[in-house]
């Protein structure tokens, strides 16, 4: 029998929340509820629900703000916007943010239905046409997140897209997901590394040679233009493009011909060409290295990745990830990711990007031979002053600290793991609570993992707030603060934890 279909209500009306949910539990959907866009982010995870319904006005987080971030996060989400405010303005952003469709109020039951169904009937054929590996990016942060929404907003044109950012970022796997999100999806898509040919051969590999253009040409053959006729060409380290071959580059670019080696006639191409480096190229054309009409027939759609160390809120999301798919290739359990472990994720600069972050992880999951991967499995990524703080993971989880992990009682009710909390990023995170520590579910997010540390801190000291502030490094304001912010977010807080002070 198949898995009923899950779909998320988001509205700071409850009446009108409750009044959906009610509409598609009686359609045989199941049905869960966020109060708001932040609430909604954190209960969604790629392929949590099957269709997400959102009011368009809320208070905080509206749901136009709320779509991006859901079609950043999971871009096959089907989202659907509710308003009783519509205008053409409004539908037209929508549809630009990616949502599927828009319903105004009032609306029946049954209007609502089908249109969920729709969504869903719609996303399933679009999916059944995706190649089996197409590329997805993991994100919770809002700057990666605009920068992927651009990026689909322009995989629909032919304009050249100029992608600029640090090693180790995604670059090829977001050019990657433009060609997917493209009418050239069925296309071939060709990348070449610049950097990795010799500069005497880089010619004739981009736009091909004919027979007996050189010695040892017995045989005429395409180059990569050719070969991405129709498709995607990927020109990666364009940065290291030597000067003469630049300028036939562009001539390609401009003419949309190519000159094969050897050729006495232009060849017609029908390519999308997108230029990848980790250099400044405006700064490169300041100092001759590169040609400034190059660089601007290049930088038509500029995109920049963010570092990693910039994308905090997404280290654990990535490193949850990258631990189930090396458990899954390498026969194992999925192991927790400790309270210490994710601490040390937070403190290495990660230089290296994803790149260094996934061979982290592949790392630790072959090595670590337990359930629970903790600092130990990250001891070679951090310098011993880094080390010297981190909280020690006790051998068993402690069932009356794990208590105060329970999220608030409309996420309980949900399978789906919570994802990151508002939190105030300045409280320090350096002192383990008093042994309270225990393993926490995997994909816990750092500001998580901050209100347990907060809580269990206030139950080993039998709710003293004083004592707590002390032991944290934080001001007694913050934990009085951050008391009051979680029993507003919901979240189940014992007398004993409210607090006294002296």
């Amino acid at each position: 029998m198949a898995n009923p279909l899950r779909v998320l209500v988001v509205d700071d009306d409850p009446g009108m929340r409750d009044g959906m949910a009610l509409s598609l539990k009686r359609a045989g959907f199941v049905c869960e509820q966020a109060r708001s866009g932040e609430d909604a982010l954190r209960m969604t995870r790629p392929g949590a629900f099957d269709a997400v319904i959102t009011d368009l006005r809320m208070t905080g987080m509206d749901g136009l703000q709320l779509t991006a971030r859901l079609k950043a996060l999971d871009p096959g989400l089907p989202v659907l916007l509710v308003t009783a405010f519509g205008s053409l303005d409004t539908a037209r952003e929508a549809m630009r943010l990616g949502a599927f469709d828009y319903l105004s109020k009032p609306f029946s039951p049954d209007e609502l239905v089908q249109a969920v169904k729709k969504a869903i009937r719609s996303e399933e054929r679009l999916r059944a046409e995706e190649p089996a590996d197409a590329p997805v990016i993991l994100t919770q942060d809002p700057v990666l997140a605009e920068t992927l929404i651009l990026a689909r907003r322009a995989a629909d044109s032919r304009a050249t897209i100029l992608i600029q950012a640090e090693s180790g970022t995604g670059k090829e796997l977001l050019a990657k997901l433009i060609h997917t999100a493209s009418p050239r999806r069925k296309g071939p898509f060709v990348a070449i590394n610049c950097a990795a040919i010799p500069e005497t051969l880089l010619e004739s590999e981009l736009f091909g040679f004919e027979k007996g253009a050189f010695t040892g040409a017995n045989t005429a053959k395409p180059g990569r233009f050719e070969a991405a006729e129709g498709g995607t060409l990927v020109l990666d380290e364009i940065g290291e493009l030597p000067l003469p071959v630049q300028g036939k580059l562009l001539r390609a670019l401009q003419e949309r011909t190519v000159d094969r080696l050897g050729g006495t006639r232009p060849i017609p191409v029908d390519v999308r060409v997108i230029a990848l480096t980790n250099r400044d190229l405006a700064t490169e054309v300041k100092e001759g290295r590169f040609r400034e009409d190059l660089y601007y027939r290049l930088n038509v759609i500029p995109l920049r990745l963010p570092p990693l160390r910039e994308r905090s809120s997404d280290l654990t999301l990535l490193a949850a990830h990258f631990a189930e798919r090396y458990s899954r290739e390498n026969d194992r359990p999925t192991p927790q990711l400790s309270p210490s472990f994710l601490v040390a994720l937070a403190r290495h600069p990660w230089p290296g990007n994803i790149r260094e972050l996934e061979n982290a992880i592949q790392r630790s999951v072959v090595l670590n031979h337990g359930q629970m991967l903790t600092e130990k499995d990250l001891r070679w990524l951090l310098a011993p002053e880094q080390l010297e703080n981190l909280p020690e993971d006790p051998p068993e989880p402690l069932p009356a600290a794990q208590e105060q992990l329970a999220a608030p009682q409309s996420s309980r009710e949900s399978s789906h793991p919570s994802g990151v909390q508002t939190a105030d990023p300045s409280i320090p995170l350096k002192n383990a609570p008093l042994g309270a520590m225990v393993a926490l579910p995997l994909g816990l997010s750092l500001p998580e993992l901050e209100r347990f540390w907060l809580l269990s801190t206030l139950a080993a000291l039998d709710g003293n707030r004083t004592h707590c502030a002390q032991q944290l490094d934080i001001a007694l304001r913050t934990v009085r603060n951050k008391i009051n912010e979680y029993r507003a977010q919901g979240f189940e807080i014992p007398e004993s934890q409210r607090g006294r002070e002296d």
